[in-house]
């Protein structure tokens, strides 16, 4: 999501939508993007474990880049080995951030060495400033499938609205806020809304056992199942998004939904307007530390509900 205003970009500047984007297969991007026009296709780049896995990995994108022939690579991120595999093509045209080892393989120019630990955004920015490329928005305004969006809206067209999300899920264990406070969140509420629980996909169980059975609210429903684009789908049809940092909660901004981040153990994330951090206190790190209270009224806040939770109890 983070990339995809500057892939818009790019392919505006170099006026040509026949964009091929290689990415890691965990980032679900044919699913994703499968509507966004200014994407031609999108091929994964195998990830390699064990001995030798950069030598394997470089050969598998030389095998990759050798298929396709581009006439230029961009490279949107620090990696080397996609620059080395286009220079041993003998592809010219090739960009990106020249930090580290990286910079005897890109062109020129490149970032300056001390913009190596800046956010991801944030280098983005300063790399597309620097190629004189205009990037008009950092939102990433993802794009739907009408179709798609349809089909969810009848599949729960008799659950009460407002519709919430909520991200349970998480890339490791220090960035999920406990279960228990997602059910308290619910039940503050008293029974108003539905609520639809994303966890991941190995995660059903989970969350059939923490979150749900633990609320007297008959509308919580455990969407875990869903592939990534139905999911996405859903999500455009909420009224709000309350999530870890996570792949759902950028995908919630990205959608233009009202989107409560919580930021106890990472960076608040502010690249979007739709993006409502919710951090732990100074010094702190830790995701328990955002309470219940203060989610509920922020919800509450943003006019989500008729009534604030008070009213509800």
């Amino acid at each position: 999501m983070w990339h995809l205003p500057f892939i818009r970009a790019l392919a505006e500047h170099r006026c040509d939508d026949a964009i091929t984007l290689l990415t890691r297969r965990t980032t679900q991007a044919k699913l994703l993007l499968a509507d966004e026009p200014h994407i031609y296709t999108v091929e994964y780049v195998p990830y390699v474990s064990g001995p030798l896995c950069h030598l394997r990995e470089l050969f598998l994108t030389l095998k990759t880049l050798r298929r396709l022939q581009p006439r230029s690579l961009w490279i949107l991120d620090k990696i080397s080995r996609p620059a080395i595999a286009a220079r041993i093509l003998g592809i010219q045209d090739v960009f990106g951030f020249g930090l580290g080892s990286q910079r005897r393989w890109v062109c020129k120019p490149a970032l300056n060495p001390d913009l190596k630990d800046i956010h991801q955004i944030d280098k983005l920015t300063a790399y597309f400033e620097l190629q004189q490329i205009p990037v008009a928005s950092t939102e990433p305004s993802l794009i739907i499938n009408p179709e798609a969006i349809n089909k969810q809206q009848m599949r729960f067209n008799d659950k009460p609205k407002p519709w919430i999300m909520l991200g349970v899920g998480a890339r490791n264990q220090i960035r999920r806020w406990p279960n228990v406070f997602y059910r308290n969140l619910i039940e503050r509420f008293n029974g108003a809304g539905t609520w639809f629980v994303l966890g991941g996909l190995n995660e059903f169980e989970l969350v059939e056992r923490e979150i749900v059975p633990h609320t007297t609210n008959p509308n919580v429903v455990n969407i875990s199942r869903l592939n990534i684009a139905e999911a996405a789908a859903l999500i455009s049809c909420c009224n709000l998004f309350i999530g870890n940092d996570s792949g759902p909660m950028n995908i919630a901004a990205a959608l233009g939904i009202a989107t409560i981040g919580l930021f106890g153990a990472t960076a608040p994330l502010r690249y979007s307007k739709h993006i409502r951090p919710l951090t732990s206190p100074a010094n702190n790190r830790r995701m328990a530390a955002i309470t219940v209270e203060e989610v509920s009224d922020l919800a509450t806040r943003l006019g989500v509900f008729d009534k604030g939770p008070d009213r509800f109890l």
